[in-house]
């Protein structure tokens, strides 16, 4: 069985076609996003701080410069940037920024003693060796009073609150991974620097929270197993902004083709023409919406008239010139609506004299045809006529005239 990451399980739950391509299909995109880019050159300038610390104390200057010498050597053309409004010197100086205040922050950064930094683990969740979670932690440490420490870095752009680090799966199974390496862990403290605010966020995991996240990881792994090969549909969001599977993806490789297309090639592209003349024709139908209900609302008020003269001349059949225009009417008798107090009336009558049969429920044709074809007595119509409300319909038909009849 492969071992999942906390990375891969949230890239399933953020877009399962996008969990195939990266862990299934194994496609390896060149592209980079600059936040990310800038997280890593900020995980190494860490490192080196405090890989070196048993032996020296690098000064801030020391450290600055080794990250200005990592981002300059690292650096690539395929390092893309989202925001229009900023470039990549503006990502670099944040980063300087990022250390200093760190650096400000924790000096002389002896609170805890390191155990372990860029420290990989594996875990069996149950034993069983289907569910194996892998990780690497960025910063493993031991406080004065024994307490293990698991120490992220987060470069993001916004600050959680606290109630979501307490939900946070990441570095809870970081801790299962931890109390499983050795027999001495009693408690264990998870911290979040989230270096962009200067802020440090912690949570501590009781057991049945974490027995709550191995349930939970187990039935997620069990999702991902039983997916069939094309059963790994894309799910559009956000953060498709970031993905790098544009090339690929069902919902975004065309977008991904016509891009950087200048506007001579673009406007001759099949795909482009086909959307531009949908496009043409939805606005045409639109427009033609629109003038349609224009003309049906006048028609309507030319049938009111239409069956005003029919009813003041007496005439059923209205000639123009080259059409006939009939006009009939019939009665509509409707009863009253279920569960009002006029009904359980009406019902009563009709159950007592027997006849509740006849009208299915009280069916209005049913009704109508008892009244209209006088299958009732007279008594019994006279009893029931006041519950009922007869409305007169009209029907409007437009005919040609033939030939022989003009």
């Amino acid at each position: 069985m492969p071992a999942y990451s906390n990375s891969s399980l949230g890239t399933f739950e953020e877009c399962p076609l996008k969990y195939r391509f990266a862990y299934v299909d194994r496609i390896r995109i060149p592209e980079e996003g600059i936040e990310a880019f800038l997280g890593s050159r900020f995980h190494e300038v860490m490192e080196k701080l405090y890989r070196e610390l048993p032996y020296k104390k690098n000064t801030l200057d020391e450290l600055l410069k080794y990250f200005d010498a990592l981002w300059d050597k690292e650096f690539h053309e395929d390092v893309t940037i989202v925001n229009p409004d900023k470039t990549a010197e503006d990502y670099k100086k944040l980063g300087r920024k990022f250390i200093e205040d760190y650096y400000s922050h924790y000096d002389p950064f002896d609170k805890s003693r390191v155990l372990g930094l860029e420290r990989r683990f594996s875990v069996d969740l149950d034993g069983t060796g289907r569910y194996l979670i892998k990780g690497v932690i960025d910063r493993l440490a031991q406080a004065p009073d024994g307490t293990y420490e698991i120490h992220d870095y987060k470069t993001s752009s916004s600050l959680p609150e606290q109630k979501k680090m307490g939900e946070d799966r990441q570095l809870a199974l970081y801790q299962i991974g931890v109390e499983s390496m050795w027999n001495d862990v009693r408690a264990v403290r998870l911290v979040w620097h989230f270096v962009a605010f200067d802020k440090e966020l912690t949570s501590e995991r009781t057991p049945d929270e974490l027995e709550r996240v191995r349930a939970d990881v187990k039935r997620l792994i069990d999702e991902i197993e039983s997916r069939p090969p094309d059963g790994y549909e894309p799910r559009e969001s956000a953060l498709c902004d970031w993905c790098g599977f544009w090339a690929t993806c069902p919902l975004k490789k065309h977008l991904a083709k016509v891009e950087g297309l200048p506007p001579n090639e673009y406007l001759k592209e099949e795909g482009v023409k086909l959307v531009n003349k949908y496009a043409a024709l939805d606005a045409e139908k639109k427009k033609l919406k629109g003038q349609i209900e224009s003309i049906e609302a006048e028609m309507d008020e030319i049938k009111d008239a239409a069956i005003a003269y029919s009813e003041r001349e007496g005439a059923k059949v209205l000639k123009g010139s080259g059409h006939l225009l009939k006009i009939s009417d019939k009665q509509q008798i409707s009863s009253p609506g279920k569960g009002s107090k006029e009904r359980a009336e009406l019902e009563k009558i009709m159950r007592e004299a027997g006849v509740w049969d006849d009208v299915a429920g009280l069916d209005p044709y049913a009704v109508a045809r008892a009244v209209n074809e006088k299958k009732w007595d007279a008594a019994l119509v006279e009893r029931v006529i006041p519950f009922l409300t007869v409305e007169k319909k009209y029907t409007v038909t437009l005919s040609e005239i033939k030939e022989e009849e003009r």
